[in-house]
C-alpha cells in the first residue's frame, strides 16, 4: 500500500513533540479534522455508510433476540452486537478518507460489499464470543454466524477486485477484524471443551501480535506502514480456518485424535512462519528506510 503522506507528516510532528500531552492532543485534533474533511468531500460515502449502519443495527437486534432464545443472558445478548456494530461503523466513519485505491490513491467508487463483508466478520466476533462463553455447547446460531463469517474471509478480496472496490480502508480493516473473529471463535471452541486452550491462546497471539506490534511500530518509526498480505499469512489463516471448522465437526463426527493433533501441529507451524514473515518484512522495510536516510 502506498505511503500516507498526511499521516507521515503528523507522525513526524508527534515524534518531534516527544509524544507530549500537547503533541498527542494536536495529533488527535489534526486527524479528526482530516477525517471530517474527507467525509464532507464524499457525501455519497456518508449516505452509503448510513444505510449500512441502520441495516446492521436491525440485523444485530434480530441476532440478539436469537441469542436470548438460544439461552444467552439477556443483557449481553442484546447489547453486545448492537454496541460493537456502532463502534465498527464509527471507525469506518472516521476512516472514509481511506476509501481510495491502495496503490494509486485514486478515490474508490464506494465502500462496497467487500468492506461490508469484512465488517460483518469483525462484528460476528461479538455474538460468537457471547454465545461461546454463555452456552455449554455450540448452538445452531453460533455455527451459522461462524461459518458465514469464515466464508467472507475467502471471498471479500475477490469481490473487491471484481467490483474495482479495492481500498486502503479494506487493507486496514481486514487484519484487525480477522483478529477479533478468529480469536472469538477459538475462545468459544475452547470453552466448549473442543479446542485445547493452548491452541486457542496461540490463535489469539497470532492475530493480535501483528495488530499491536504494527501500532507500536507506527509510532516508533513515525511513518505509515505498508499493509499487505504475506503468502504465509494467507496460508496461516487458511490453516486456522480449517482447524476451527474441523474442531467443531469433531463434536458431530468421531474423528481420530491423531487427525486433530496433526492439524493443530500444521496450524502452529503456519502461524509461526506467518509471524516470522511479518518480522522479516519489518526488518526489510527498516533497511530500505535507512538506505533512504529515513528515521
Amino acid at each position: 500500500m502506498a505511503p500516507n503522506d498526511f499521516l507521515d507528516a503528523r507522525l513526524d510532528e508527534l515524534k518531534q513533540g516527544a509524544f507530549s500531552r500537547r503533541a498527542l492532543a494536536d495529533f488527535g485534533t489534526q486527524l479528526w479534522r482530516s477525517a471530517r474533511a474527507s467525509a464532507a468531500a464524499r457525501p455519497d460515502l456518508r449516505r452509503e455508510l448510513s444505510w449500512v449502519r441502520w441495516l446492521g443495527l436491525a440485523a444485530s437486534l434480530v441476532v440478539g433476540a436469537g441469542m436470548v432464545a438460544a439461552g444467552a443472558p439477556v443483557a449481553p445478548a442484546l447489547a453486545a452486537p448492537v454496541i460493537w456494530w456502532l463502534v465498527l461503523c464509527a471507525w469506518v466513519s472516521v476512516e472514509l478518507g481511506l476509501v481510495r485505491h491502495p496503490i494509486t490513491g485514486a478515490p474508490s467508487p464506494a465502500i462496497g460489499p467487500a468492506n461490508v463483508m469484512t465488517l460483518y466478520r469483525g462484528w460476528a466476533a461479538a455474538p460468537i464470543l457471547v454465545l461461546g462463553l454463555a452456552l455449554p455447547r455450540p448452538s445452531v446460531l453460533w455455527v451459522v454466524l461462524s461459518i458465514l463469517a469464515g466464508l467472507t474471509d475467502l471471498i471479500d478480496g475477490t469481490v473487491a477486485v471484481r467490483l474495482h472496490h479495492e481500498s486502503r480502508l479494506g487493507r486496514l480493516l481486514d487484519p484487525v477484524l480477522d483478529a477479533f473473529f478468529f480469536s472469538a471463535t477459538a475462545i468459544g471452541l475452547a470453552h466448549f471443551g473442543l479446542l485445547p486452550a493452548w491452541v486457542a491462546a496461540l490463535v489469539v497471539f497470532r492475530y493480535f501480535l501483528p495488530v499491536f506490534g504494527g501500532l507500536a511500530l507506527l509510532f516508533v518509526r513515525g511513518r505509515s506502514l505498508p499493509v499487505a498480505h504475506t503468502p504465509w499469512g494467507q496460508r496461516s489463516t487458511f490453516a486456522v480456518s480449517v482447524s476451527l471448522l474441523v474442531t467443531w465437526m469433531s463434536s458431530l463426527l468421531r474423528l481420530p485424535v491423531q487427525v486433530l493433533l496433526a492439524l493443530y501441529a500444521l496450524t502452529v507451524l503456519t502461524m509461526t512462519l506467518a509471524l516470522l514473515s511479518i518480522l522479516q518484512r519489518s526488518r526489510d522495510q527498516r533497511s530500505r528506510d535507512q538506505r533512504r536516510g529515513a528515521p
